[in-house]
């Protein structure tokens, strides 16, 4: 996961105010089967009961503490949208519960930040992948299962949520901006993939600089959003290029405003249309600090090339 002062990596399936990190084997990921088989949750489901409004908060019964000694999931409600695909990064709205209490530890409908995952068996686990790639957008699903706090608290949780969409286009779309001519050009791949034409010259910016690529036209980014990107990263001081979520073939997520990323970004995502592609000029005050011993990257002014992909809001 990401923090202030460490390298951007995939996003995890929780976000809220509460820091839920999901635990698999791995200890990062989506929803998690906690290294067990891909079946025995299925008794502590039995005893739970969700509603099926899909226009209002799920309510959700059961006896409390509930016993969950392996992962599952299960659809609620049948959506009609379009199936889910492995690979795809899903867009949903949550309700998380202490199975051991039945206290809600975040919902989306009392004001908790939307969440997501991509699809894939190794970071989600076996039991919601199977469950997930017979899914519809539009559906509701409950699963069982544990989640790591940030202070380092096991969770016994439930987990309901309504599928809001899948993210699509998995790139930048929209009308030519008009960039300064300030900073390196960018060329973009087949796929989108960015790539910077030559190293930066001249002295490096001492606050963050904000340049419109391509901008979009879909809407608005705000505090508090759920936003899924796409980004490379390159040092200022030779150019070199030292992450990159289009190698690993997964869009990151965020809460924007949050203080969960670097300053940089989370001051300077705001009021950017969904399909917009920005460079950002960091300096290190607001990257990863000055001290090269603190971070690999401590000293560097950084750029990145983010292309917007989706901004989930939270409830009005």
């Amino acid at each position: 996961m990401i923090r202030r002062r460490t390298l951007l990596t995939t996003a995890l399936a929780a976000t809220a105010a509460i820091g839920l990190a999901a635990c698999t084997d791995e200890g990062t990921g989506g929803p998690s089967d906690g290294g067990g088989s891909d079946n025995g949750g299925a008794e502590a489901l039995a005893g739970v009961t969700v509603s099926e409004d899909l226009g209002a908060e799920p309510t959700v019964e059961f006896t409390a503490p509930l016993e969950i000694t392996e992962a599952a999931a299960e659809i609620v409600v049948p959506g009609d949208g379009d199936t889910i695909a492995e690979g795809d990064t899903v867009i949903w709205r949550h309700l998380y519960l202490d199975a051991s209490t039945g206290d809600t530890l975040q919902s989306w409908w009392q004001g908790a930040p939307a969440g997501g995952v991509q699809v894939t068996e190794e970071g989600i686990g076996k039991a919601a992948f199977d469950v997930f790639t017979t899914m519809a957008v539009g559906s509701r699903f409950v699963m069982a299962g544990w989640q790591q706090s940030s202070t380092g608290q096991a969770y016994s949780l439930l987990q309901v949520a309504d599928v809001d969409r899948i993210v699509s286009p998995l790139r930048a779309e929209g009308e030519q901006g008009e960039p300064s001519g300030t900073y390196p050009a960018v060329t973009l791949a087949e796929n989108g993939a960015p790539a910077l034409e030559g190293t930066p010259e001249g002295e490096a910016p001492t606050s963050t600089e904000r340049e419109e690529l391509i901008v979009g036209s879909g809407e608005t980014t705000r505090a508090g959003d759920y936003l899924t990107m796409q980004y490379t990263g390159w040092k200022w001081s030779d150019g070199s290029q030292f992450d990159s979520s289009w190698e690993r073939g997964a869009p990151f997520s965020f809460v924007q405003g949050e203080g969960g990323v670097i300053q940089g970004w989370d001051e300077n995502l705001l009021d950017l249309a969904v399909g917009s592609q920005v460079m950002l000029v960091i300096p290190p005050a607001e990257a990863y600090g000055e001290d090269p011993e603190a971070h690999e990257l401590g000293g560097e002014t950084l750029i990145f090339v983010v292309d917007v992909l989706d901004a989930a809001h939270r409830a009005d």
